[in-house]
């Protein structure tokens, strides 16, 4: 039996993470900053030092293999990626989301949750400390049962 829309199949299949219903990496960064009031400009596309690749390249390259990981280990991965930093910044993008979630989960305007995190962009233990107290409202509101890891 054939498909009813086989074209929108053979589409499906070639999905790439340029191609999906979401604005691409850097646009999505940019709109980030933007909100957060840094103006809509991406560091993704700045060149790293010593390799004259775009960071997001560089980053891409590593998760692939591509030849281009050679040449960061010829200059040392620790000169490139400063992994200390990397972690404390990933944790703190994962404090952002879970105030986003919890906040707009209690009803609150977005405009005024990227109010109140815009001057948090660059403060990790603030930022930490935002997303326990709105985890805190979520479960004083009865709504932690929405949210299983809480």
């Amino acid at each position: 039996m054939a498909w009813a829309n086989d074209q929108a199949l053979r589409n499906a299949e070639e999905l790439t993470f340029k191609r999906s219903g979401s604005p691409n990496l850097i646009r999505m960064d940019e709109m980030i900053n933007g909100a957060l009031g840094l103006g809509e400009k991406s560091h993704l596309r700045d060149p790293v030092k010593g390799v004259n690749e775009p960071f997001v390249d560089c980053l891409h390259a590593l998760t692939h293999g591509n030849p281009i990981s050679v040449r960061f280990m010829a200059f040392g991965l620790q000169k490139i990626f400063q992994t200390d930093k990397l972690l404390v910044r990933a944790e703190m993008e994962l404090n952002l989301f879970t105030i986003l979630v919890y906040r707009r989960a209690l009803g609150e305007d977005l405009r005024s949750i990227w109010r109140m995190l815009a001057p948090l962009n660059d403060r990790p233990e603030d930022m930490k400390t935002n997303a326990r107290i709105a985890a805190l409202e979520v479960k004083k509101a009865g709504l932690d049962k929405g949210f299983p890891h809480m």
